[in-house]
């Protein structure tokens, strides 16, 4: 019995160093305004949640539990439009000039890189990978 006990810890030890149980998200602290919740136009009654795995995301919930269905055009200012990148643009970025800056992707007219600080002020950076 005492065998079956040790190989059941090997095995689960095993599975989590092995990432089976997957790694864990990264979360952010996101600036003031995101995750943009403004409303979901195809849904007045959806819940929006924010989601910070990955990102500052909103996520709109109806009343049923499901992913609402808002069919927002788009998050952007006029005259820019919502791009889809290949890669996040903050992957791998880093902000010499303020190292505990935080990366918050911007798809609006391209692939971009807003930093912000601890103290959620927005800051210039070169990137650098």
């Amino acid at each position: 019995m005492q065998t079956v006990g040790y190989l059941t810890v090997v095995i689960l030890l095993t599975l989590v160093i092995g990432g089976i149980f997957g790694a864990p998200a990264l979360t952010f602290s996101c600036p003031p305004g995101r995750p943009m919740t403004s409303t979901c136009p195809g849904d007045e009654n959806a819940t929006c949640v924010s989601n910070y795995c990955g990102g500052c995301n909103a996520v709109w919930y109806g009343a049923n539990g499901r992913r609402a269905k808002c069919f927002r055009k788009s998050r952007c200012p006029p005259g820019q439009h919502e791009v889809q990148c290949l890669i996040d643009p903050c992957e791998g970025a880093t902000c010499s000039a303020y190292p505990n800056a935080t990366c918050i992707p911007d798809y609006c007219g391209g692939c971009n890189a807003e930093w912000f600080t601890t103290n959620e002020e927005q800051v210039q950076c070169e990137i650098t990978s």
